[in-house]
């Protein structure tokens, strides 16, 4: 159960974002979620690995022991932080604050949950896109003309899971450079 708590972290990390099933999200919170999936496994491997014979040596008995211990501790920290990763990923509104960074990072996770899913009046003549419309007051000139992912989704104030999701549906054209998109202001500017 462990290592596959390990690969769902390491998929987690790596991508910065989760598309399964109702539960659509990324950021920070993403890779969090994964760091902590990742550590019961490491945790034991450490312990089970090194500390344990190195502690008991060729004690067969005590070895046992501690194996055992290490197997239960193992067991409470998957239940642990799957809890605090669900907490962080799942959308809850029920869900306690998590303290300090974590807590930090599932505030942003709820506000982009929040400000992402907004839905537009529809555009008379123009595309209707969940979540597309302009603020007043929003200075659109200050865009350079190829960005990033977060700049795009700044430009059209989206979430970059809108971004992504256009992207992949063929409503966006971009360009990927070393595992990041760049995004034409132009191609922005159509789909209004």
């Amino acid at each position: 159960m462990a290592l596959i708590l390990l690969l769902v972290g390491i998929v987690l990390i790596a991508r910065q974002r989760i598309d399964y099933g109702s539960l659509r999200t990324a950021g920070r919170h993403v890779r969090a979620a994964g760091v902590l999936l990742t550590l019961p496994a490491l945790m034991s491997l450490l312990l089970n690995g090194f500390f344990v014979p190195l502690a008991f040596g060729r004690n067969a008995s005590a070895i046992s022991f501690a194996q055992g211990v290490i197997g239960l501790l193992e067991f409470l920290g998957m239940v642990l932080v799957a809890v605090l990763a669900w907490f962080l990923l799942g959308e809850s509104p029920n869900a306690p604050r998590l303290p300090g960074l974590l807590g930090d990072l599932q505030d942003e996770a709820r506000e982009q949950r929040e400000t992402g899913r907004a839905a537009a009046p529809p555009r008379p003549g123009g595309l209707n896109l969940p979540g597309l419309s302009m603020r007043p007051g929003t200075r659109r000139e200050t865009f350079p003309s190829v960005m990033s992912l977060s700049e795009a989704a700044l430009y059209m104030e989206v979430s970059e899971d809108d971004i992504l999701q256009w992207i992949e549906e063929g409503r966006l054209s971009a360009s990927r450079e070393n595992y990041h998109y760049r995004i034409a202001r132009s191609q922005l500017d159509e789909l209004q």
